[in-house]
C-alpha cells in the first residue's frame, strides 16, 4: 500500500523547502517523492536539485509545457507505487497524515477522500467538504481539489489523469470527470488535514476577468467531459463494465450553467470595487458560452440570474444555494 507524492512547482524558491520538509519530516513519509518543475525562472530548479541530494526516496524531473496539470501528469508516468497524491509547492503537509492513510483499510477503494484546512490571511478555515458522490454536488462545491484526492494510480491513469488543457480549474474539472466514472471513494470525515495557503501571488490571486480564459476552458472541458469524454479513453474494466459511467447527464448541465451565473456575478463584482480588468470581454465571453451550451427554461434563468446578483452584491455562499436548489429539484422529481 506504497504511496507517491508528486508536486509540481514553478517560481517557489521561498516556499519550496517548507513545503518538502514538511513532507518528508512527517510522522511516517510517503514511498517517493516526485518533483516536477514547470520551467522555473527563479532558481526553484536548483534549489530542489541541491534539497534532493541525499535524499534516495526523491525525484526531481521537468515538464516543458505549461501548467500544473502538465507537470503533474508528468509525474505520474514515472509513479511506481500503488497510490498517488498530489500535493502543492507552497502548502504545509500534516504530521499525521501518512499514518491515517497506512492505518486505513483502501482494499477495493479507487480514490480516498480527505478533508483540508485553508489558511487565508493567516485565518485557518476547513474547506468546504461534503461526502457525496452526485456529480452536482462537485459542480458546483469543489469537494475534489487537489490535495483532497489520493488516487489509486491506475484508476487515474485509465481516466485519462490530468487535463491539460486546463490551467487553472484543473482540479475542479478532474474531480467531476472522477465522479462521472463512479468510483468506489472511501471519505475521510474525522478531521481535517494539510494548511492550504492562499497566496495573492497564485494565478487565483489576479483578477478572474483577467484569467476568464482560463476559467472559459475548464467549463468547456467540463461540457465535453458531460457529452462524450468521459467515454474516452476508456480502461480495459470500464470497456467491460460501461454501467459504471454516470447515467443521468441530462441533470447536469443546469448545475454548470449556475456554476457559470455565479462566476459572471464575481466577474460584475469586480468592475463595481474597480478590479475590473479585462470586464467586458470577459463578461460577454461568458455570456456567449451559457448561450451556445444550454438553453435554460425561464425559472432558471431567474434563477440563474438572482445567483448572479448575490455574488455581484458581495455574498460568498452563491454556491451552498445553487447545490440545494439542483438537489432539491432532483428529490422533488422522485
Amino acid at each position: 500500500m506504497d504511496i507517491t507524492v508528486i508536486i509540481p512547482v514553478k517560481d517557489r524558491r521561498d516556499y519550496i523547502g517548507k513545503t518538502l520538509d514538511s513532507i518528508l519530516k512527517s510522522g511516517i513519509a510517503p514511498k517517493e517523492v516526485i518533483i516536477v518543475d514547470n520551467e522555473s525562472t527563479d532558481g526553484t530548479y536548483q534549489f530542489c536539485e541541491q534539497y534532493i541530494k541525499n535524499r534516495p526516496n526523491t525525484t526531481l524531473l521537468r515538464e516543458t509545457f505549461p501548467g500544473a496539470a502538465a507537470a503533474r501528469n508528468k509525474g505520474l508516468k514515472s509513479c511506481k507505487t500503488e497510490w498517488v497524491y498530489f500535493f502543492d509547492s507552497d502548502d504545509i503537509f500534516d504530521y499525521n497524515f501518512m499514518s491515517t492513510f497506512y492505518n486505513a483499510n483502501v482494499e477495493g477503494y479507487d480514490v480516498i477522500a480527505v478533508p483540508t484546512k485553508r489558511v487565508v490571511n493567516g485565518k485557518t478555515f476547513i474547506r468546504p467538504y461534503i461526502p457525496s458522490e452526485d456529480p452536482r454536488v462537485q459542480i458546483n462545491a469543489d469537494v475534489l481539489g487537489t490535495q483532497n484526492m489520493i488516487f489509486r494510480t491506475e484508476f487515474l491513469k485509465s481516466i485519462g489523469a490530468w487535463n491539460t488543457a486546463c490551467r487553472t480549474w484543473e482540479d475542479w474539472e478532474l474531480g467531476l470527470r472522477v465522479m462521472l466514472h463512479q468510483p468506489k471513494i472511501l471519505w475521510f470525515r474525522e478531521k481535517a488535514f494539510h494548511e492550504i495557503i492562499a497566496r495573492t501571488d497564485s494565478v487565483m490571486g489576479d483578477t478572474l476577468s483577467q484569467n476568464y480564459k482560463e476559467f472559459i476552458r475548464a467549463l468547456t472541458a467540463a461540457i465535453n467531459d458531460l457529452q462524450s469524454s468521459i467515454l474516452q479513453p476508456l480502461s480495459h474494466y470500464h470497456a467491460q463494465h460501461l454501467a459504471c459511467l454516470y447515467p443521468h447527464l441530462d441533470l447536469l448541465m443546469y448545475p454548470l450553467y449556475l456554476r457559470t451565473c455565479i462566476l459572471l456575478g464575481h466577474l460584475q463584482r469586480e468592475k463595481m470595487t474597480g478590479k475590473c480588468g479585462k470586464f467586458k470581454m470577459a463578461s460577454k465571453a461568458l455570456t456567449i458560452f451559457m448561450k451556445d451550451n444550454f438553453a435554460p427554461t425561464f425559472g432558471q434563468k431567474m434563477v440563474g440570474n438572482c445567483l448572479r446578483l448575490y455574488t455581484l452584491m458581495g455574498s460568498k455562499n452563491a454556491w451552498k444555494i445553487a447545490l440545494r436548489i439542483v438537489l432539491d429539484k432532483s428529490s422533488r422529481k422522485k
